[in-house]
């Protein structure tokens, strides 16, 4: 009975009131006939009563955007963990407030006289703008520019500002032994290359230390190599900082029997920043006897400034899952709002009030804390999920970028190796998310019939993640049959 009830559930709910979409991805054929959705139904739900790994369970909602009702839902209010989902809220609600066109800037500004010799009497600012892609290719232009202004010494101080941000560099309930992995950032207003640091070791004669590489390239952190090529009695390979204490030495020991590489994330990550711009500085032939942190004052002049496009690290960010890229667009937007320096809590707030104000969805489907779903805080519904994918999609302008932007079955991003046989590969573009305990993947479908789908699966209980996955894949295949 109870089987039957999840289809009967389904088919009665009342539909959203969105008016229709002008496109879709071909003409469709046609309502879907009652016989065709009771039989896919029948198959979705044989998969998750029969098939859902053991010790798992799972929620889920679908809901077809050309006929504008449900087609299944199963525990579609219960709150779950999105994981990396929640870049699909973030993302959202930063192309609804910041707008498509907006701008990351990373700004290099002076005050004082530039003298004959190329002193400047006075003082340069490097003002940070929360911009995740901060290369370091735009570090060593802005060096220079300021060489091509005429400034061959900074005879006051080179400030780093990062004002436009709060001192809290983590999210709320974000794993504190998660801190010194790359996938979980040190967020600052200034972060060159991710705000985390390549280390590239291979081996090199039998038993003598490794030869290891940086990325970037640089003098000013220390690297204590312990490590024996090809030395089985050297034991386990470990490349390591002692981040607990901030201390950014990069110590490396242990066996190296091949060329391989980590990433570690430096902290903090405007020490790091900054540090880069000096080297780059004096590799123009720029001085800087001092450096240190303050605010740039209103009147400047403006020498450089680096931008990147709300798109571009929108799709980075939901291609690739990458969690700073997401979490610079969640503390952004809520700049306008907040009197003071932007926080985690200020933007959760305004992204909260933005939903309920232009959604109309209130928070009982759903919590938000962070902007990447890293945080073991953040908790929403599966028909919440698709409540927000289909206020989207009837907005063509928006709904064009974020489609093209969302990871595409078998072709790219985090889905390219996934849904890659002929009736599936380039169908979903949906998001894809994976934490210890969740497994979720949430987007759109475009079924056999024409019809667009917009789903949510949450999967609860996934310690090994790999075993949901293959339940997400069967049921995206079941549904694009429709």
């Amino acid at each position: 009975m109870k089987l039957r009830l999840s289809r009967i559930y389904s088919l009665l709910l009342l539909p959203l009131l969105f008016l229709s979409r002008p496109e879709v991805a071909r003409a469709a054929d046609g309502p879907l006939s009652a016989s065709r959705v009771y039989e896919v139904t029948r198959q979705v739900d044989s998969l998750i009563y029969e098939c859902l790994p053991a010790g798992t369970d799972v929620a889920m909602y679908v809901y077809d955007l050309t006929d504008r009702k449900p087609v299944y839902s199963y525990r579609a209010d219960v709150m779950c963990r999105p994981a990396s989902v929640q870049k699909v809220i973030t993302s959202v609600v930063a192309l609804q407030t910041l707008g498509k066109s907006f701008q990351f800037e990373t700004t290099l500004a002076i005050r004082g006289e530039i003298k004959s010799d190329g002193t400047l009497d006075g003082d340069a600012y490097l003002v940070g703008g929360l911009d995740p892609a901060l290369s370091e290719q735009d570090l060593r232009n802005m060096a220079h520019d300021l060489k091509s202004a005429g400034v061959r010494r900074v005879g006051g101080t080179l400030y780093a500002d990062l004002s436009m941000m709060d001192s809290v560099s983590w999210g709320p309930g974000w794993c504190w032994d998660d801190a010194p992995s790359s996938f979980q950032p040190f967020i600052s207003p200034l972060m060159v290359h991710e705000g985390f640091l390549q280390v590239q070791v291979e081996p090199s004669s039998k038993g003598q230390p490794a030869k290891v590489n940086l990325f970037p390239a640089n003098s000013f952190i220390k690297v204590v190599n312990h490590s024996s090529s090809n030395d089985s009695k050297a034991g386990k390979l470990k490349i390591e900082t002692d981040w607990a204490h901030g201390d950014n030495t990069v110590t490396i020991s242990g066996n190296v029997t091949r060329k391989q590489s980590v990433e570690i994330s430096m902290q903090p990550s405007h020490w790091f920043t900054l540090s880069l711009f000096c080297e780059y500085l004096e590799q123009e032939g720029i001085t800087v006897n001092h450096v240190g942190y303050g605010q740039c004052p209103s009147i400047v002049q403006t020498v450089s400034v680096a931008r990147h496009g709300l798109v571009p690290v929108m799709t980075h960010a939901l291609k690739e899952s990458d969690n700073l890229y997401a979490e610079c667009m969640f503390l952004r937007m809520s700049k306008s709002w907040a009197a003071g320096p932007v926080g985690f809590s200020a933007a959760a707030d305004y992204t909260k009030n933005f939903i309920d104000r232009k959604f109309g969805m209130k928070q009982a489907s759903y919590n938000i804390v962070d902007g990447s779903g890293l945080s073991m805080y953040d908790f929403m519904s599966p028909v919440f999920m698709v409540d927000v994918l289909s206020m989207l999609y009837h907005k063509p302008d928006l709904y064009d970028l974020f489609y093209n932007a969302l990871p595409v079955s078998g072709v790219d991003g985090t889905l390219k190796t996934r849904m890659s046989d002929k009736g599936t590969i380039g169908k979903i573009h949906a998001k894809t998310g994976s934490v210890t305990g969740a497994s979720t993947l949430a987007g759109y479908i475009q079924t056999q019939s024409g019809h667009t789908l917009a789903f949510s699966i949450m999967n609860g209980g996934a310690v090994r993640t790999s075993p949901s996955r293959g339940i997400q894949d069967k049921l995206c295949e079941v549904l694009s049959t429709l």
